[in-house]
């Protein structure tokens, strides 16, 4: 059973927050307003609790392209001021533990390069520069170093070296390459011969050490690590980072946490004994503990994600949140060495949580969804970022002992916002496979009035071990696809995250089951509101949300459309050509050789011959986790039948659509395709 203690710490649980309502009386949110809005992310509260630190995306659609840039802004309020040059952009602003300097990297030039900022002078300077690049820059706890991380050729002992074989590539007159082990190509990239490296500089300056020299692996494991994979010893003369070891990475999930000396040498394997995957090593304040996050279950990356503190003396670990049975996201420690921070997903929103050493686990805030905290050296000042399907994200301050509410900081897009009319997210739930209790959300559109139906969406999510949240979505926003007219709900079915990890675990080796149960059972539950016109029903997804939208084409005549973006048609061909084998090896009981049951059983290719609904497929030519043959297979079988359907291809996209022009062509596009088979205007 799970423990959660809400006792001497008052919980912040605002139902109607600042901004959270319902905002009337305005118009629906346009395509181009949505791709303009700034973005605001990273805050890094200063030591002493008085400053904020943060980032600003501003997107330029002509450019067709996005920027970032740095600000300071005191915590009791006031103008905000730029840190970041124009010239120059930056990103990543970490304090120094002193709070008098701030590290960060640039953005607006060909390599990024490590510059120091003089708060008290409003000045900055160049501390690093390779011709690799730089990311990711922290600080030690001495304040006498820092770290980043590189993109260099392991064999290559100067910089000097690596230029010269950067540019000796770019001057090869064939571009062919020569494989001999998987994983040769990740996500978007084609493997390069180039490993992420951590480097250390001394702040006075110097050349940078790798500290992970000669070593054929990545700090951090790509695509998705960060900064939060590598972290000084709290004296400074030791770094510990999370890397994965091996000729065998494609069907793996083991990463592990190693120490290394800040001079280089051969780092120390502090989890040997775990089979999973280990990452976000922090050491305590104090010195004498490790925290870092753990998945049991080897080549599952779905797996509960718990979070572990190894006593550095003994060698003992333990699962901080054993009683827990959500996963961990981000945590920080407090300075007290005992107590930690972390934010974990329940149901819809990402929570703030709190919990000692002995796994007592205590909900700190349940307002909004939040995510990137930052705490300031008192434990007590807090910065994070809160949004919400209605609210763009905002970077707030909170109090954690004083049970006070949060105060918002910042105010970007207000002039926009402020004309707009959209709806909160309403929660829902229905009965679905089992007769287990099943979850969602529901958006009206900002036209909404009583008495009139609306046309139907259905968001389908990927993963498939993820979950719709209530939050301000970069991509597959709600909001847009209320404006349309369509009320807009957002099943979360088997599979999803944020419901306990059985709910999570029963999606594997059963794709087309359970949870087409669950989302067809919450299809007619949003059907019979009064207000949804259940003849006029849409549906669409990425990912496994592609995929179900595949599956529903074989199943079901139940959608007046749909719209498949990235979806995995069939599984035996994908499984020959997606880079990280552990998962569909996992999510089908093996390879199609050894088990070919489950790829039989729910692969879409196998039920074309039912596709009857008129489908947008989109795909992206850069797409190496869904090949982009997945939605060429598919359309060719749409119209090879005379089935209705349009092909919407982006040949410099990958498994996201991310350039602004070519996100306002995919909206352009959906919506269009979605009114083509809705007609949006209301009925009576």
């Amino acid at each position: 059973m799970t423990r959660l203690f809400f006792g001497a710490l008052a919980v912040v649980s605002l139902a109607s927050p600042a901004g959270g309502e319902a905002q009337t009386g305005g118009r629906p949110l346009q395509v181009d307003e949505f791709l303009t809005l700034d973005r605001v992310s990273d805050p890094q509260v200063s030591p002493d609790g008085r400053w904020i630190a943060y980032a600003v995306t501003t997107t330029d659609l002509g450019a067709n392209g996005r920027s970032t840039d740095l600000w300071l802004l005191a915590v009791g309020g006031g103008e905000p001021r730029r840190i970041s040059d124009v010239r120059r952009g930056g990103r990543h602003a970490r304090w120094s533990p002193d709070g008098a300097t701030i590290a960060y990297i640039t953005t607006r030039a060909d390599a990024g390069e490590v510059r120091l900022y003089d708060v008290a002078r409003g000045r900055s300077r160049r501390l690093a520069l390779l011709s690799t690049g730089a990311d990711g820059v922290i600080w030690s706890p001495t304040g006498s170093h820092l770290a980043f991380v590189s993109e260099v050729y392991p064999d290559c002992a100067d910089d000097a070296c690596n230029a010269a074989r950067m540019e000796a590539e770019a001057a090869r007159a064939s571009q062919a390459r020569t494989y001999d082990d998987l994983l040769y190509r990740h996500w978007r990239s084609w493997e390069d011969g180039r490993r992420s490296h951590v480097f250390v500089v001394p702040v006075g300056g110097g050349a940078p050490i790798d500290v992970t020299a000669g070593r054929d692996y990545d700090v951090p494991v790509p695509p998705f690590g960060g900064s939060g994979d590598y972290a000084f010893a709290v004296d400074g003369r030791s770094l510990v980072f999370t890397t994965k070891v091996g000729g065998d990475q494609a069907w793996h999930t083991n990463t592990d946490v190693y120490q290394v000396s800040i001079e280089g040498g051969e780092p120390r394997n502090l989890t040997s004994g775990f089979r999973g995957a280990e990452q976000h090593p922090a050491p305590s304040p104090d010195g004498r503990m490790l925290a870092f996050l753990s998945q049991e279950r080897a080549g599952f990356e779905s797996d509960r994600v718990r979070l572990m503190v190894l006593d550095l003396s003994t060698g003992g670990v333990r699962e901080v949140t054993r009683d827990f049975d959500q996963w961990v996201a981000e945590f920080v420690w407090l300075p007290n060495s005992r107590e930690l921070v972390f934010t974990s997903q329940q149901q819809h929103r990402n929570l703030i949580y709190r919990t000692n050493l002995s796994g007592r686990v205590e909900a700190l805030m349940t307002w909004g969804n939040t995510s990137q905290i930052s705490i300031a050296e008192d434990g007590n000042t807090m910065a994070f970022v809160n949004d919400a399907i209605n609210r763009p994200g905002q970077v707030y301050t909170w109090s954690i002992n004083a049970g006070a509410s949060p105060q918002r900081l910042t105010d970007v897009n207000a002039a926009v916002l402020g004309q707009l009319s959209m709806n909160p997210a309403e929660e829902i739930s229905w009965v679905g496979a089992d007769g287990n209790t099943v979850r969602g959300m529901l958006v009206r559109p900002p036209q909404y009035q009583r008495g009139q139906r609306y046309p139907l969406l259905v968001l389908i999510h990927g993963g498939p071990q993820g979950a719709w949240r209530d939050n301000w979505h970069s991509r597959w926003n709600a909001q847009m696809f209320a404006a349309a007219g369509y009320v807009t709900v957002l099943l979360n079915p088997r599979g999803s995250t944020g419901f306990g990890q059985r709910f999570v675990d029963q999606i594997s080796q059963d794709w087309g089951g359970r949870v087409y149960i669950d989302i067809m059972s919450g299809v007619e539950h949003a059907a019979r509101f009064p207000f949804v016109d259940s003849t006029r029903i849409a549906a669409a997804g990425g990912s496994y949300g592609g995929y179900m939208v595949n599956w529903i084409n074989g199943h079901s005549d139940r959608f007046d459309a749909l719209v498949s973006h990235a979806g995995v048609y069939n599984l035996e061909s994908f499984y020959g050509a997606t880079e990280e084998l552990w998962f569909p090896e996992w999510e089908f009981g093996g390879t199609p050789w050894e088990n070919r049951t489950y790829y039989e059983q729910w692969s879409p290719h196998r039920f074309a011959n039912n596709f009857r609904t008129p489908t947008l497929v989109v795909h992206g030519a850069l797409d190496y986790r869904v090949p982009d043959t997945q939605g060429l297979e598919a359309f060719t079988a749409l119209r090879r039948q005379g089935v209705p359907a349009r092909l919407l291809y982006f040949p410099d996209e990958g498994h996201w659509i991310g350039r602004p022009q070519n996100q306002r062509v995919w909206w352009n596009e959906v919506h269009a395709w979605l009114a083509r088979y809705l007609s949006p205007a209301a009925v009576p």
